[in-house]
């Protein structure tokens, strides 16, 4: 039992477990899931809580079981950006004792398979997200939303499961820009948890990745090439939606910070987070335009961390440089 306790004090104190950033991160989204609660409901508290739960546990086991040879020991890193960030993409007509099941088979995919955090090549959190949508897309999330009948208080996500027939880019494409910023800090824009506040998720992101250096061109590159491309392929949209309301609106902002959470897998080279970040971004819109799967963009970043290394194996440039 002794050994327990001094493996565990040992862990906390580790910082390649969570350091500064982790606590930064942690913080933040306590606050955003706080505000979240008020507008969600308590089931959404009971999805956070199960998906913290289910990350303190998996870490509670392999360290119980990790072998005592192990020359990294208890220093060695665990992915629990994948347990604080996957409420922000709970649907909440998912079955809440599907949480630690996606959770747990999304860990065994993409971490123990690949050898432990670290080593994997895949980001945890949106395999998770195209899990769901592959195993659970008629759960709500497709229509999630309905207007508030005040104009002036924006919009009140639908928490009851069936959301009315209306197409949500319907209800972007007809929002002011100036409109949707508003609604996207105070909370009231439509959808899941991950598309409530997106504006202030949105400046959380480059905050951190430009405090803690955290692939400060990805992140850049990824709301400069969403305008220009929107601007590109918006003649081939059926609705016209202002780039504005597709960053603030949706999940665009939330998967950036999925992003800059996960440093392992995105390129270490400038070209290739450029590159990784432009066709991040065209597939993600080309889902948003053709579903109104409010998760699809989801599809464009597993594409992205597909393809991206075989770009630059064809355009003959090297991983570092």
């Amino acid at each position: 039992m002794n050994e327990i306790n001094v493996k565990l004090k040992k862990t906390i104190e580790s910082k390649t477990q969570f350091g500064a950033y982790g606590y930064c991160l942690a913080i933040f989204l306590f606050i955003i899931y706080f505000n979240s609660t008020g507008l969600y409901g308590l089931k959404f508290l009971a999805g956070a809580v199960i998906s913290f739960v289910t990350g303190a546990s998996i870490w509670c086991l392999r360290l119980l079981f990790q072998k005592g040879d192990d020359p990294e020991g208890v220093d060695k890193p665990f992915c629990w950006h994948l347990f604080l960030l996957f409420p922000l993409f709970i649907p909440l007509a998912l079955p809440l004792w599907l949480i630690p099941t996606i959770l747990i088979i999304s860990y065994l995919i993409t971490i123990t398979s690949f050898g432990g955090f670290g080593k994997h090549i895949f980001n945890p959190i949106i395999v998770t997200v195209v899990f769901l949508l592959y195993g659970y897309s008629d759960i709500g999330v497709t229509e999630p939303s309905i207007p508030f009948p005040n104009g002036d208080e924006g919009y009140k996500i639908w928490t009851a499961g069936i959301p009315p027939r209306t197409d949500i880019r319907k209800i972007f494409a007809r929002v002011s820009p100036q409109e949707s910023f508003l609604a996207s800090f105070k909370g009231t824009v439509p959808a899941i948890p991950g598309s409530c506040f997106g504006s202030v998720i949105l400046l959380a992101s480059l905050s951190f990745a430009i405090i803690f250096k955290r692939k400060i061109i990805w992140c850049i590159s990824n709301i400069l090439f969403l305008f220009i491309l929107v601007n590109l392929l918006m003649p081939f949209s059926k609705i016209p939606i202002p780039p504005t309301n597709i960053l603030f609106f949706g999940i665009m902002p939330s998967l950036i910070l999925c992003g800059i959470s996960d440093l392992t897998t995105l390129p270490e080279s400038v070209k290739g987070q450029i590159i990784n970040s432009i066709i991040f971004t065209f597939f993600a819109l080309i889902m948003i335009f053709y579903t109104s799967n409010i998760l699809a963009p989801a599809y464009g970043f597993l594409i992205a961390q597909v393809t991206t290394p075989l770009v630059l194996d064809i355009i003959g440039i090297s991983k570092n440089e």
